[in-house]
């Protein structure tokens, strides 16, 4: 028996049938809602690196999310704010999923909140997800966030669930709820189960909607296992800059570098592109730099440069031979090649004037930029 099949045995264990009950659970209110999306604006890749490959949303669509407290229920602010994120998410290849806990996604409003599968797992596709978002029927019942972190348990363990994600890799789970909640040492319990099964590659972000405060040091409690995870309120980043550093700093992880110029003498003979004995040694220095930084290099760029000597044409190939050769050695040494991109630039990028050969000399380099979490 999975997890998934277990959990939903002990509810309807535990949850004794009962009409009247069961219509007072409802407080049913059907949303008929279409999410709205606010602005923000596009997030430049060029200085980040993918960090999650799965993020999954827990939405809370529990009778609590019914509450008026900001002159319309939550339950609209919480699917405006997903929609936020969803529109910024950029075009990167991500699995997601949204589990919904309450009533949302079930087809009625009546009986016990049950944790549904609203979307995914699935290769992540935008439209795919804004439009499982504005499926959602009502806001009523129970707060079963036990449940939906034990099927969020069971979609991210490959082979324990039907469409369960092949593999999760680093994985971000984003609550947006009002955080409402009657047993926050069984979802503490959850949580633990949840990262023990991925240990070091899960990160918690909580998105709290309304502005009670009674329930900021659970959210504390939760958020504080791990350096990546977060905390914050919905209305902090719901638009604009804040909303794009948000799923910035959720999904990606911002690369910083730093530039190594090695003159084209020391590396070659004139006119050549075959390292000599200086340029070996010089790149070796590199080469430990590099390595004693770990995992933390994401990023290297090789760009070669010439003066302007020659033609424009014939530069350009020979700065790139120059950087392929750069290339070949660090590779050589146990250097990941695959976080290294290489181009040649020629004659562009000039760092002196080509009117002289002391500022040609400086023009003739291969510049080696590292990129490292930052």
């Amino acid at each position: 028996m999975t997890r998934q099949e277990s959990f939903m045995l002990r509810n309807v264990l535990v949850r004794p049938i009962a009409g009247v009950a069961l219509g007072a659970l409802a407080a049913c209110s059907s949303v008929s809602y279409t999410p709205v999306a606010s602005q923000s604006n596009a997030i430049d890749l060029s200085g980040y690196v993918q960090r999650a490959d799965t993020f999954v949303v827990l939405l809370d669509a529990s009778g609590s999310m019914n509450n008026d407290d900001s002159g319309r229920p939550r339950i609209y602010d919480a699917q405006d704010w997903t929609a936020s994120f969803n529109n910024t998410v950029p075009p990167l290849k991500f699995e997601s999923a949204i589990i919904t806990f309450g009533k949302g996604a079930t087809g009625t409003c009546i009986g016990y909140g049950v944790a549904s599968q609203l979307y995914g797992p699935a290769a992540y596709d935008k439209a795919d997800f804004a439009s499982a978002l504005g499926s959602i029927e009502c806001a009523a019942s129970t707060t079963p966030i036990v449940d939906a972190l034990s099927l969020n348990t069971d979609l991210l363990a490959p082979g324990e669930a039907a469409g369960a994600v092949n593999d999760p890799g680093q994985v971000a789970v984003i609550i947006v709820s009002d955080f409402n909640w009657d047993d926050p040492d069984a979802v503490a319990d959850s949580l633990t189960l949840l990262r023990k099964e991925h240990p070091g590659k899960l990160c918690l972000h909580t998105v709290k909607i309304g502005s009670d405060t009674e329930h900021d040091a659970m959210i504390s409690a939760l958020t504080d296992a791990d350096s990546c995870d977060s905390a914050i309120a919905a209305d902090d980043a719901a638009s604009g800059d804040a909303l794009t550093n948000y799923v910035a700093n959720t999904l990606l992880s911002k690369v910083e570098y730093e530039t190594h110029s090695v003159s084209a003498s020391t590396l070659f003979d004139f006119d050549k592109a075959i390292l000599k004995e200086s340029g070996r040694q010089e790149l070796a220095k590199l080469d430990q730099l590099i390595k004693s930084k770990g995992l933390s290099v994401k990023d290297i760029d090789l760009v070669g440069y010439t003066d302007s000597m020659g033609s424009e044409a014939y530069n350009q190939k020979l700065s790139e031979r120059r950087a392929q050769a750069v290339y070949q050695y660090l590779v050589s040494r146990g250097i990941n090649g695959s976080i290294i991109d290489v181009m040649g630039r020629g004659e562009l990028d000039p760092v002196a004037s080509n009117e002289t050969e002391e500022g040609r000399a400086l023009n003739r380099r291969v510049d080696i930029h590292v990129g490292t979490l930052r």
